[in-house]
């Protein structure tokens, strides 16, 4: 287990005091150092350790970093490679992609997202190489891996040309087609078909011998089988290429020349690259260098590169050993600016290093040794892994299990914990390729702090600050962890006990009881505790709330507000409640979706109006506009919308939002909820339109992981299917197979006005996914 003390984060870290975040983590021009605050990891492999290192800014508080990186050293059993779906063409999460090792008989031993793409169809920028072959073109910095595992980080200069008529045309390689790029060459790896939204001329190819496949170096010879002229997509046959130029191309004499081929003609295409890249067998684009010669670069021209993001970059040191890094953004990690990137991968002794796709891409997991599956080991700025374009996996060989030899204990040394936390503890062996094996034995457990029973450590309520010592022993093999406990903590937030979502409001209904949970974080670490472990207190004449965090709410005739306070050390959290009558709108009772409103408004999703009686109407039936629909979905994901609340909207409308809207627009926009609509050449919000079904159900979909729903299912289950809007199709199947949509009478009313009961009964199916 790896266990360091605190050292001074690098010297430049104090650039990130000079910009404002949007997240309120850094205000103004300050000088102030970072700090680290805990390292913990683990080896994975014999050539792969994992480390997670947590930053703090003593003098700022609540300003935090997140590090997650991978080192790999060649020349053992595990090999770097990159991986994507079944075709070019589209995106997938890490935990999707990393299936696909199986059919190759290897496993994951950890990984990190890879190149840029384009986020509409998923093809990524720069080239492509897995197995020895050429996937997609590309000239830009990029990185490779050979068959040794060693590997190569600069410029392929990788050049792919067609001789036409005995004229040389340089042709791009499996890319989207545009008018503006000319003749590109097409292969089943792309996807089944061109699927260009534009008229094109396309000529199959089929090689003279072979397969259909281009390497590094080389040249085929192909003959022309068919020509399709005025066609936008066109299919790729089996081990047969196809060549496209859109017919309105800005390269006329290059159209022309296509236009000239005749079947049976033979055209020829030859790759070409740098001798140093000529025998890589995995590669993709990347971004701009960040350290060349093991000087780190201070100039880039990302649109970002002066902002706080969540990075992922590949970085090589003097002996070869290959730096796989990510840093979060998120409510508890800065990021990083890309100057600031290349000063830390510097700093962890890369001389050279390339930048590659951040912000939500952002993505590295690793399979803990004793696990047989993966796990996310970093905070998705998206709140879930994103689909990429591709991934960097370090894997090895699938093998069956050997005899155990080495006994791992969970949760990892170095983990916080606070007075009274019960830690279940999780006892795994390896075997020599790390690889889960059968424990040997019974596991016995022995502590210097606390006593273990049934596996469950239980830290003493009057536990001292300092560190404990758990051990364990199965058979011949033995481990031991070691856990901090705190005498205080950063921050303290409280949730519904059946709830995701931090509490920052709680409406209880008199006389009911709310079972809630608090849980810390020391440095943006996660701290381990239980509500014994706090100290918990409620305004006068709210009512009560016991030691584990159990509010029982006073009998009101009428709204009643005041405080429920969580504290532990210096940290208090401080919740506005409001207790209101158990039925608190008049005009939902006996409605249908009575339950599921009063639920939701408890929950402080949703609100209602106020009469001049004092009395609450939530108008169930009436129809509910974008930007009502847009509040109500901010307060269900429960956004803290005054972190965007400097979001710029692009809309021709905005003006037109009203103020109680505005932030929560923003956030949805930022976010990624909120798209708009395109007329004239300028993008709309129309905010005070009703919204429809499907366009609510579009947004809401956004909020799901990514599913394998088909919009077939559609057809298959309403009689209105064809009604639905060909942008909605596939997410509407996405909330049919979630549960969350089930139409009346097999019929789905996709363009109808959506109620503000349907909407609440939307949101609540959500809630208890």
């Amino acid at each position: 287990m790896i266990h360091t003390g605190r050292r001074t984060f690098m010297k430049t870290i104090h650039k990130l005091l000079a910009l404002a975040l949007c997240l309120a983590l850094l205000c103004g021009a300050v000088s102030a150092t970072m700090r680290e605050t805990g390292t913990s990891g683990l080896k994975l492999a014999d050539e792969v350790t994992y480390t997670h290192t947590s930053w703090s800014n003593d003098q700022k508080e609540g300003q935090y970093l997140q590090e997650h990186f991978l080192t790999y050293t060649s020349g053992g059993a595990v090999r770097p490679m990159v991986v994507y779906g079944n075709t070019l063409y589209g995106r997938s999460p890490m935990n999707y992609v990393a299936k696909f090792l199986e059919d190759k008989n290897l496993v994951l031993v950890a990984g990190v997202n890879g190149s840029f793409f384009d986020m509409n169809n998923g093809i990524p920028y720069g080239l492509i190489v897995t197995e020895g072959i050429l996937r997609s073109s590309g000239n830009i910095s990029s990185i490779g891996f050979f068959a040794d595992g060693k590997t190569v980080i600069g410029a392929p200069e990788l050049k792919v040309t067609a001789t036409i008529g005995g004229t040389e045309q340089e042709i791009f390689y499996n890319k989207a087609l545009t008018r503006d790029n000319g003749i590109g060459l097409y292969s089943r790896d792309y996807d089944t078909a061109t699927k260009s939204s534009l008229k094109s001329y396309n000529v199959v190819l089929q090689p003279l011998s072979g397969k259909a496949e281009l390497t590094m170096t080389g040249t085929l010879s192909a003959t022309v089988r068919a020509v399709q002229d005025k066609t936008a997509s066109c299919d790729i046959p089996e081990d047969c290429f196809v060549l496209a130029i859109a017919e309105d191309s800005r390269y006329a004499s290059a159209l022309d020349t296509m236009k000239a081929l005749k079947t049976g003609d033979v055209v020829q295409i030859t790759t070409t690259c740098n001798a140093a890249w000529s025998a890589v067998q995995y590669a993709c684009g990347g971004g701009e260098m960040l350290v060349e010669n093991g000087v780190p670069a201070t100039d880039f021209k990302l649109d970002t590169a002066e902002k706080f993001r969540a990075r992922t970059a590949a970085g090589l040191k003097t002996d070869g050993t290959l730096i796989l890094y990510t840093v979060d953004e998120s409510d508890i990690s800065a990021g990083l600016t890309l100057p600031l990137l290349a000063e830390r991968m510097s700093k962890l002794g890369c001389v050279t290093a390339i930048n590659l796709d951040g912000g939500g891409s952002t993505a590295a997991g690793v399979v803990y040794p004793g696990y047989s599956t993966g796990a996310t080991v970093n905070s998705p700025s998206d709140g879930k892994l994103r689909g990429c374009a591709n991934f960097i996996f370090l894997t090895r060989t699938a093998t069956t299990a050997g005899q155990p030899q080495r006994l791992h204990l969970y949760p990892l040394s170095g983990t916080n914990v606070l007075p009274g936390a019960r830690v279940t503890l999780t006892a795994k062996a390896s075997d020599a390729n790390y690889q889960a094996a059968d424990l040997p034995g019974d596991v016995t457990y022995s502590t210097n702090g606390g006593v273990v029973e049934s596996g469950v450590l239980n830290v003493g309520s009057t536990a001292r600050a300092g560190t404990l010592t758990v051990s364990a022993t199965s058979g011949a093999l033995q481990t031991s962890t070691t856990y901090t406990v705190l005498n205080d903590v950063s921050a303290i937030t409280v949730q519904r006990a059946d709830a995701k979502s931090a509490l920052t409001a709680l409406r209880c209904a008199g006389g009911s009881s709310t079972a809630l949970k608090a849980s810390a974080t020391w440095s943006g670490m996660e701290v381990l505790a239980q509500n014994i472990s706090f100290t918990w207190a409620v305004s006068d004449g709210l009512g009560t709330v016991s030691a584990d965090g159990v509010f029982t709410a006073a009998d009101v005739s009428k709204p009643t507000d005041g405080t429920l306070t969580v504290s532990y050390g210096t940290a208090k959290t401080e919740i506005p409640v409001t207790i209101s009558p158990a039925n608190p709108f008049t005009d939902v009772k006996g409605h249908w979706a009575e339950e599921m409103i009063n639920s939701l408004y408890f929950d402080g999703v949703v609100t209602g109006s106020t009469q001049k009686d004092g009395t609450m109407i939530y108008r169930p039936d009436d129809s509910m506009t974008r930007q009502e629909f847009v509040v109500a979905l901010m307060r269900y994901l429960g956004t803290n919308l005054s972190d965007y609340e400097n979001t710029k909207l692009p809309f021709a409308d905005s003006s037109k939002i009203a103020k109680w809207a505005s932030d929560a627009m923003k956030a949805a926009y930022a976010m990624g909820y909120l798209t708009g609509s395109s007329s004239d050449g300028k993008l709309y919000a129309k905010p005070a339109d009703t919204i429809s079904r499907q366009e609510a159900m579009v947004i809401l979909s956004r909020t799901l992981p990514e599913s394998t729903a088909s919009a077939d299912d559609l057809e298959k289950r309403f009689s209105d299917a064809d009604k639905v809007a060909k942008w909605a199709r596939e997410p509407l199947a996405q909330m049919l197979q979630a549960g969350i949509i089930s139409g009346s009478n097999g019929k789905l009313n996709p363009t109808g006005k959506v109620t503000r009961a349907q909407v609440a009964k939307m949101l609540y199916q959500l809630q208890q996914q």
